[in-house]
């Protein structure tokens, strides 16, 4: 075997070395960029949460004054499909987006503000999970919150600058939209003494249906009731109808499935010019009918039977709600129809399905959730 001599030992022994420190600068090198990104990327990702939390707000509050917007509208506006929304009702939307991610905070920036186009209208279709922009009754807000060049300024980075990375961009969009209501109902909200029975809607419910109440039978399905107060009797219920004009009394609020209401029982015929009264503090003249209405909110209750349309008595079961016209009101008479795809001040239903109305016994609700 030849031998290397001393000098060529050292050589290769250097070069050795010379390669060693090349390596280890290099994997110096990655270690600090691997570093730097970890640190910035886990800052971004703070940051990224913070933004969620604002497009969320933002989202909900919007959605929540879309809500409000319709149900301000008369009944026949709520109801119609093909209107396109206000420019002051959708200033209105934004604002209140704007005003939710102001109250925010991203990184180091507070007050966190939204760009032009950051707010968008559009419909959310519960089945599909798509968002489609339009302004003609909309049910859904999709609002986009950023930290780059669009709105409140890129992330400087800490680290990573030392590799050429000086700036991050975050953005985050969330969607929020009105659901079929069913679910609770605050206080205040169910507005008359009377209800309707489930059965009623079995075949014969349909939009803008007419109901007669006497306040019972086959054409109305109904029954007089004094929410939960005790005793259910005649004296009770023109207390409680007195006290529904001159705001003495209000209506508690309902859990469907779970609340129970006090009633009489009977035609109690007696408490008609008592309700002729609130009638005719409650009606409005509507140009597009020719006639005066109330707008109500109508308790529906369990029936006792799949088939009886008999007078109700004692405490029954709230099963929901609907939203009706009260087009009359007369001695042992009132008359009344149920209106579909209108707005009600009650939460979503507990499914959470629920997005173009599903009868009248489902109106649609005022309070949004977040969809996405």
């Amino acid at each position: 075997m030849r031998k290397l001599k001393d000098g060529k030992i050292f050589t290769i022994l250097r070069s050795e070395r010379g390669v060693t420190a090349v390596t280890l600068a290099l994997l110096g090198t990655i270690l600090v960029a691997v570093t730097a990104f970890g640190i910035d990327f886990g800052h971004a990702l703070v940051t990224q949460n913070e933004l969620q939390n604002a497009s969320d707000a933002s989202a909900l509050a919007a959605a929540r004054q879309l809500g409000l917007a319709y149900l301000a509208l008369p009944v026949t506006e709520q109801q119609d499909l093909n209107r396109s929304l206000t420019g002051d009702e959708q200033s209105q939307v934004i604002a209140q987006a704007t005003a939710a991610a102001f109250a925010n905070s991203a990184s180091n920036v507070g007050n966190l503000s939204l760009a032009q186009g950051d707010v968008e209208f559009g419909t959310w279709n519960f089945i599909g999970k798509t968002f489609t922009p339009t302004i003609t009754r909309p049910n859904a807000i999709q609002v986009t919150a950023h930290r780059d060049g669009t709105a409140n300024g890129p992330i400087t980075t800490f680290f990573a600058g030392v590799v050429g990375v000086h700036t991050m961009n975050v953005a985050t969009t969330s969607i929020a939209a009105l659901g079929t209501s069913g679910g609770e109902v605050p206080p205040g909200v169910a507005d008359v003494p009377f209800a309707i029975s489930t059965n009623w809607f079995n075949g014969v419910a349909a939009c803008d249906a007419g109901i007669q109440f006497s306040p019972t039978g086959p054409a109305g399905c109904a029954g007089w009731h004094v929410f939960d107060q005790t005793p259910a009797n005649a004296n009770k219920l023109r207390n409680t109808i007195d006290g529904l004009q001159d705001g003495s009394y209000q209506s508690p609020g309902i859990t469907p499935g779970s609340t129970q209401f006090e009633f009489t029982g009977g035609e109690v015929s007696s408490a008609f010019p008592n309700l002729i009264s609130l009638w005719d503090s409650k009606k409005t003249w509507n140009d597009d009918t020719g006639r005066y209405e109330w707008e109500i909110n109508l308790p529906v209750y369990e029936s006792s039977s799949p088939t009886s349309c008999g007078n109700p008595s004692g405490a029954i079961t709230i099963a929901g709600y609907a939203k009706a016209v009260i087009t009359e009101v007369k001695k042992n008479d009132i008359q009344a129809e149920v209106k579909c795809d209108a707005f009600y001040d009650g939460v979503p239903d507990a499914t959470n399905t629920g997005g173009g109305g599903a009868g009248p016994l489902q109106p649609l609700s005022v309070y949004p959730r977040l969809v996405s």
